[in-house]
């Protein structure tokens, strides 16, 4: 978006910046799942959003900030923060609500688990 539409977007991610102020990194990123239902769930912006619009633009924004934000705390690039990740641990940062008709969380730790093999030789080409 451009001009007033980003300034749109810019108050939207100062209003969720509550979520987010105060808190330390580790508790956000050990139930990254709650962390995006709690932004995408406050009752008083659930009716202008969260998941459309200028809402929805500044939720990603924090949720990459956050990502961005671990991957630097961990010292590694958020790919590689991401490969080396348990599929337990990944799939728990996914919210499956409203995509269980096409994959639901066992079958998405199933394609990761199988995904795993040769991880290593993949990740060495890197």
């Amino acid at each position: 978006t451009l001009g007033k539409g980003t300034e749109v977007v810019v108050c939207a991610a100062q209003v969720l910046s509550s979520h987010v102020i105060g808190r330390k990194l580790e508790d956000i990123v050990s139930n990254f799942r709650a962390f995006y239902r709690q932004l995408t769930s406050d009752g008083q912006l659930r009716w202008i959003g969260p998941e459309k619009g200028a809402l929805h633009l500044a939720t990603a924004a924090i949720l990459n900030a956050v990502w961005d934000l671990w991957a630097k705390q961990e010292g590694k690039p958020l790919w590689k923060l991401l490969v080396d990740m348990d599929p337990r641990q990944l799939l728990s940062c996914i919210d499956f609500r409203y995509i269980t008709d096409a994959l639901t969380e066992d079958e998405a730790y199933e394609i990761l688990k199988n995904g795993k093999h040769g991880l290593k030789d993949r990740s060495e080409e890197h």
